[in-house]
């Protein structure tokens, strides 16, 4: 069983509570994560679990790409938007369709699942929040407190939200293994995405370890992962205008576009099998963290660009066992 069951407990308890009262009602789920990030495969499964939970049944799951605006028949359904960390001036695609969402459904409920909030610029989250202020019913969770803060100011407090993130409803204890002394390797899980650290932290970690990213982006060769973004923005692409042919549904799926069906879970245990390989891990992803965590691993936070893995521990994590931050200024 895991070392820190009831501290996951704790936090499913925290998200039903903030969560449930709100959605009264059937729902949507918008923004799934048809993309190579294991991160978004498990907050997309978590949220699929605490859905398990619900009096209400989700009638529907879209990908930016394969929704348009006819999905959504009637003003009563809940619309919820995927949660993670693409609320802000980072990722462009995600945050313009959330802006799409808002202003297209001013008399449907709108949840944002938690999420974690940064913008580079200040222009950016006017322009956004003279859209989002004008809807009657949005609600916004968010997953720490430097997110809550920046929201406070330019958001309704009354329609936000402190609340962990989704990925904790899953539940990975038959997955958990011990590493036999001879295999007891350790884990660089080091982000290179538009989020990287331009700290390293390779002084920091102890034994013998290996320095990778996710495994879906592990790829040696540059021409196949130039080859794979294209796949990736095709499928996109295409998926934008196939879903308004007639039969579009026979063709496509709503939330995993021409990709597989079973693409989630694939994911999810490519990321098992990965983190499972090692005895301790360092990262700087955050959902390297919470895997590490839910697998029973031994993990060190070594932080994101703009702190998302330092402002989660900060939040939620401090009572867990085998869980430490790296703070650069004490080493």
């Amino acid at each position: 069983m895991n070392s820190n069951k009831e501290n996951i407990r704790q936090l499913k308890n925290i998200i039903s509570t903030q969560l449930t009262p709100l959605i009264d009602n059937d729902f949507i789920l918008l923004d799934i994560p048809n993309h190579r990030n294991i991160g978004d495969s498990l907050i997309w499964k978590g949220e699929l679990e605490f859905f398990k939970t619900l009096a209400h049944k989700c009638i529907g799951q879209y990908n930016r790409y394969t929704f348009k605006k006819s999905d959504i028949k009637s003003e009563k359904t809940v619309i919820l938007l995927h949660g993670g960390g693409n609320f802000g001036d980072i990722y462009e695609s995600s945050q313009s369709f959330k802006r799409y969402i808002i202003e297209n459904f001013p008399n449907n409920k709108i949840i944002v699942l938690p999420q974690t909030v940064h913008y580079n610029s200040e222009a950016n989250l006017k322009r956004d929040f003279a859209i989002f202020n004008n809807h009657r019913d949005l609600h916004v969770l968010v997953r720490d407190l430097p997110s809550y803060d920046t929201l406070k100011a330019a958001f309704n407090e009354e329609k936000l939200k402190l609340a962990p993130d989704m990925a904790f409803f899953l539940d990975f204890d038959a997955d958990i293994k011990t590493n036999s002394p001879e295999t007891r390797k350790n884990l660089y899980l080091n982000r290179t995405d538009a989020e990287a650290s331009k700290d390293s932290f390779q002084n920091v970690i102890e034994g013998e370890y290996d320095i990778k990213d996710w495994p879906t982006y592990n790829s040696s060769s540059k021409r196949m992962n130039t080859i794979t973004n294209y796949v990736e923005a095709l499928d996109g692409k295409l998926s934008k205008i196939i879903k308004f042919l007639p039969a579009s549904s026979l063709i496509i799926d709503n939330a995993y576009g021409f990709k597989k069906r079973n693409g989630m879970d694939l994911h999810i245990n490519r990321g098992k099998e990965f983190i499972n390989q090692y005895h301790k891990v360092y990262t700087t992803r955050l959902h390297g963290l919470i895997l590490s965590i839910l697998l029973d691993k031994e993990v060190v936070i070594l932080d994101n660009v703009y702190g998302k893995s330092k402002n989660f521990y900060d939040a939620w994590l401090k009572n867990f066992n085998n869980v430490k931050l790296y703070v650069k200024n004490e080493s």
